[in-house]
């Protein structure tokens, strides 16, 4: 496909998945490959670069930089998403106490639909990859906090959430989850320490939690599955290559099948495997 023929699909492409399943290495790797064909951008550099901040690399500021400029959007569209607000407002209301991860959160919310916005109106001509989007609101809601949430809850913010064309899910094995969490030198906010049991109880519920909001009705027509053990760059690679493929075979109008990509290191298959 060449760069001119982009512009009759402009598409939001947004990776979900637990903290350490390796997203952000595969969006940079995704992006990679695209280049060659279409115009392709990050959710991040298209917004920095209107304040010319692309080069900041500091999660914070990158968070800052976006709650800023997409502030103006998100009060425009309030008219629009007004009930997924109310709908993430009162379940964010259910946790226990008001903290500073509340703040944290009501900031995350303004932040993914401002940017969703900024997309939506202005973004003709270029794939953007976005590293956990307005789908990703889900983890803020149903994972950080005590409570039972229900399938239908579920359902009913896959119904009212500003969806993206193609969503990738990306799997890791629970054990690898952990191990990667304790490793991080940002581990989540939410998780006050670097307590094993604690993180094996947020990495289980949140793939609980994805596992049932990929199996909804408007997601799972729309959802890329790839699963990420621990395997070589070459693997890596791989993996990016058919991410990139079946996005640039995406029909708009069409159904995206949902299917499940593993990716083997070099011991066990030498290709991987689409289910």
């Amino acid at each position: 496909m060449a760069k001119a023929d982009l512009a009759a699909f402009p598409m939001i492409i947004e990776f979900i998945g637990c903290t350490g399943a390796g997203k952000s290495t595969l969006i940079a790797k995704v992006q990679c490959k695209l280049t060659k064909s279409v115009e392709v951008t990050t959710s991040f550099n298209l917004v920095a670069t209107l304040l010319g901040l692309s080069g900041v690399s500091h999660p914070t500021a990158r968070n800052l930089i976006q709650e800023v400029i997409g502030f103006p959007f998100f009060i425009g569209a309030l008219h629009r998403d007004k009930a997924f607000v109310a709908y993430t407002l009162r379940m964010l209301a259910r946790q226990a106490n008001f903290t500073i991860f509340t703040i944290n959160n009501l900031r995350s919310l303004e932040r993914k639909i401002g940017v969703y916005e900024i997309i939506r109106r202005y973004e003709r001509d270029r794939i953007i990859l976005v590293d956990e989007g307005t789908v990703h609101l889900a983890h803020n809601v149903f994972v950080y906090n005590s409570e039972n949430y229900s399938l239908e809850e579920i359902s009913e913010f896959v119904g009212l959430v500003p969806l993206p064309d193609i969503i990738v899910y990306v799997r890791a094995p629970i054990d690898n989850l952990i191990e990667r969490s304790l490793q991080r030198a940002d581990p989540p906010r939410e998780i006050k320490s670097k307590d094993r049991v604690q993180i094996e109880e947020y990495v289980k519920r949140a793939v609980g939690m994805f596992e049932q909001l990929v199996k909804t009705k408007k997601i799972r027509d729309r959802v890329l599955i790839v699963e990420n053990p621990n395997f070589s760059d070459e693997g890596h690679e791989r993996m990016a290559d058919h991410i990139a493929e079946s996005i640039l075979s995406y029909q708009p109008l069409g159904k995206l099948v949902s299917r499940q990509i593993v990716a083997y290191s070099n011991r066990t298959e030498s290709k991987p495997r689409v289910n």
